[in-house]
């Protein structure tokens, strides 16, 4: 991803302020109409680029049935198979929010269409909770980072497997990922939750760090 303005090769109007998306897609190139890839096929680079809103502070997010295959031979790939993202957006939009959080086939919380997910929990005060990569959620880079700053901060941010139960008594939801950088959810199912301390430190630690160093090492 990439913000700012751009401006043309001739140093003139800015092309738009505001953060925008970078997406840069490999694929196996050209072809048979079928799963088969033809061996030694050169590779194809698409780029695309788009201007995005800056995100909220906090945003609604509802839960759904539908899995993640954590047994999947690409689970935890980003792929372009985005059906199941499409279908479970579509159906987190149709009610207000901005994001469908996903259960894995063991009944574990996973992720979102695209972020992961932190919750704090009553049980465990002071810490903040993640489902670890075994659970078949995408390592994001948000993720990472928010991982190993918060370490090398002090703020307690742990991998876990969880129950996606869990998110029925959070006391504070929030969603990572390149465009949302650290979101506390402030509507979850209906349910009000109020964005707490633990949200705002982490939220505060990942802009800080990455102000300082906008092209980490991940």
């Amino acid at each position: 991803e990439a913000g700012g303005p751009g401006s043309g090769a001739d140093g003139g109007s800015a092309v738009g302020a505001g953060p925008w998306v970078l997406r840069l897609t490999w694929t196996g190139g050209p072809g048979p109409l079928a799963s088969s890839r033809l061996a030694g096929a050169t590779g194809s680079l698409v780029v695309a680029a788009a201007p995005v809103p800056a995100a909220t502070a906090s945003t609604a997010a509802v839960t759904v049935a539908w899995t993640r295959n954590e047994r999947s031979p690409v689970a935890g790939l980003k792929t372009t198979s985005y059906a199941e993202n499409v279908v479970a957006l579509r159906h987190a939009r149709d009610r207000g929010a901005t994001e469908a959080l996903l259960p894995n086939t063991r009944g574990e919380l996973c992720e979102g269409t695209g972020s992961n997910v932190v919750v704090a929990l009553p049980e465990r005060p002071g810490e903040l909770l993640t489902p670890p990569l075994s659970s078949g959620c995408l390592a994001g880079i948000t993720r990472q980072l928010l991982l190993r700053w918060a370490s090398e901060d002090g703020l307690a941010v742990r991998e876990e497997v969880l129950p996606a139960s869990v998110l029925e008594r959070a006391d504070e939801v929030l969603l990572l990922s390149s465009l949302r950088d650290v979101q506390a959810v402030h509507d979850l199912d209906g349910r009000a939750l109020v964005p707490g301390e633990l949200g705002r430190r982490a939220a505060e630690l990942f802009a800080r760090r990455s102000a300082a160093d906008p092209d980490p090492r991940v």
